[in-house]
C-alpha cells in the first residue's frame, strides 16, 4: 500500500500517549447490523475453531468520510493515536493500542453508546467486544482538544462517533450498564499474550 504524507512531523502511531486522554471511536456504532459481525472474524476462527459466516458489509460513503476526519484530526494536532477496528473488533484494537502505548484504558459501554439495535437483534457481549467491520477507526485526543475536537466531529459525521472513556495507566478495564465488568486486564497479561503467542504455539 503506498500513500503520501504531506508532513511527516504530523503522524501518529497506534498506542495511547498519556494518562487523561480521551478515546472515541470513529464510524459505525457498536453491534450495527450488517456493517459490524462476527461472520469470518477471528474470534470465531481462534477461540471457536469456525470459518463461516458473511463478512461486513461495507459502507464505502462512511469509511471515506471516517478516514478523511481522522487524517485532519492528525494534521490539526488534536488526534495523538489512531488504530483500526478491523481485525479483532474493538477489544483487540484497545488490547494493541495498549500494549503499543504502555498505558491502560477505562472503557465505559452504555445502553447509550451501544445505540438502537434492531427488533430481530439481541446485543451479545462477544458481538460488542469482537465484531468486525470496516469504517472504524480507534483514537485517543488530549483533554484540552476535546471540544473543538467534539465540535469537528459534529460536524463531519454526525451521530457516528463515540465517546468511550480515556486512557489510564496499568489495566484495560471495559464496563457496561455502569456496573459489569466485561474485561479487566493488565498491561503484563495483555503483553505476555501478545509477545509470546507464536512461542507458544510451536
Amino acid at each position: 500500500m503506498v500513500g503520501l504524507v504531506e508532513d511527516i512531523g504530523k503522524i501518529c502511531g497506534q498506542g495511547w500517549r498519556s494518562p487523561g486522554d480521551a478515546i472515541y471511536l470513529l464510524g459505525h456504532p457498536f453491534a450495527t447490523v450488517p456493517n459490524t459481525t462476527l461472520g469470518g472474524s477471528e474470534y470465531l476462527a481462534v477461540l471457536h475453531h469456525q470459518i463461516a459466516g458473511q463478512p461486513p458489509m461495507v459502507d464505502f460513503e462512511l469509511e471515506r468520510q471516517v478516514q478523511a476526519t481522522c487524517r485532519q484530526g492528525i494534521r490539526q494536532g488534536w488526534v495523538k493515536s489512531a488504530h483500526d477496528c478491523a481485525e479483532g473488533g474493538l477489544a483487540i484494537a484497545l488490547a494493541e493500542s495498549c500494549i503499543s502505548g504502555q498505558l491502560g484504558a477505562e472503557i465505559q459501554l452504555n445502553s447509550q453508546l451501544t445505540g438502537e439495535l434492531d427488533r430481530e437483534f439481541s446485543l451479545r457481549w462477544d458481538h460488542l467486544l469482537f465484531a468486525e467491520g470496516g469504517a472504524r477507526i480507534l483514537v485517543s485526543v488530549s483533554a484540552d482538544q476535546v471540544a473543538i475536537w467534539e465540535s469537528y466531529l459534529q460536524e463531519k459525521l454526525g451521530q457516528n462517533w463515540q465517546k468511550l472513556g480515556q486512557v489510564s495507566t496499568s489495566s484495560l478495564q471495559i464496563w457496561i450498564a455502569d456496573q459489569i465488568s466485561l474485561i479487566h486486564a493488565s498491561l503484563e497479561e495483555m503483553g505476555d499474550r501478545w509477545l509470546n503467542a507464536i512461542g507458544r504455539r510451536l
